[in-house]
């Protein structure tokens, strides 16, 4: 909060006036009277102040009225040419995932007979072969002879 000199000066007085005085002997002769007085306070008022702007101003523009040709005047008009193009689309192929395919085809199967065979194997007999066993025998050895 800002004070402004006239409330500086009613602070300054204010604290003078408050104080006691200690004269002939300690007794206090003097007492403090309230004084009021108008201090003027500045009030400030918010005026608006016009800001020069544009103003618009219609102007006339000139109409274009057509005036009839005593023979036919030609006007280009540009027509589209054709222009090739060439593009190369990729087109995805998916291979087809491989599965089995199990059909029941009629077809004439001959059934096996079965037919009676009579063989005859020759089959070899060993002869008997000698056989030499070795004959072992049997020593003691007696500790006390």
């Amino acid at each position: 909060m800002t004070l402004s000199k006239s409330g500086y000066f009613l602070c300054l007085v204010a604290v003078t006036m408050a104080r006691p005085s200690f004269e002939h002997g300690g007794h206090e002769l003097s007492h403090t009277v309230e004084v009021t007085k108008h201090v003027p306070v500045p009030v400030y008022k918010h005026e608006t102040v016009p800001v020069p702007h544009a103003v618009p101003v219609p102007i006339p523009k000139p109409v274009a009225v057509p005036v009839p040709q005593p023979y036919p005047i030609h006007i280009n008009v540009p027509q589209p040419v054709a222009v090739p193009v060439i593009k190369t689309i990729t087109i995805p192929v998916e291979k087809p995932v491989p599965y089995k395919v199990e059909k029941e085809v009629p077809y004439h199967v001959e059934k096996p007979v079965p037919v009676p065979v009579e063989k005859h194997v020759p089959v070899k007999i060993t002869k008997p072969v000698p056989v030499k066993v070795p004959v072992y025998k049997v020593v003691y050895h007696h500790s006390k002879h």
